[in-house]
């Protein structure tokens, strides 16, 4: 993997955090915040493809919902039809 430097500003609070997790981790500061990018990233992807499931599953719903609605409304007029008043 290539990297590239850049010059980012965080909060102080943040950055310190960073540093104590990197600490921690035995880690660089700059690993830390790679890996907390690739994690949000994932995070985001991982929505977005939840976000579209939802949508499918909800149109599916809707579509069953009418599918069963206009049965009933057919069997329902073939009753009344049968039925004598």
């Amino acid at each position: 993997m290539t990297t590239a430097k850049t010059a980012i500003s965080l909060d102080q609070e943040l950055l310190k955090e960073a540093d104590k997790i990197a600490k921690q981790t035995n880690n660089s500061r700059s690993g830390v915040i790679a890996l907390a990018l690739k994690e949000y990233f994932h995070r985001l992807k991982q929505e977005e493809i939840l976000s579209q499931l939802n949508d499918v599953y909800d149109h599916q719903v809707e579509d069953e919902t009418k599918f069963i609605n206009a049965g009933k409304s057919y069997f329902t007029q073939k009753i009344l039809e049968s039925e004598e008043w």
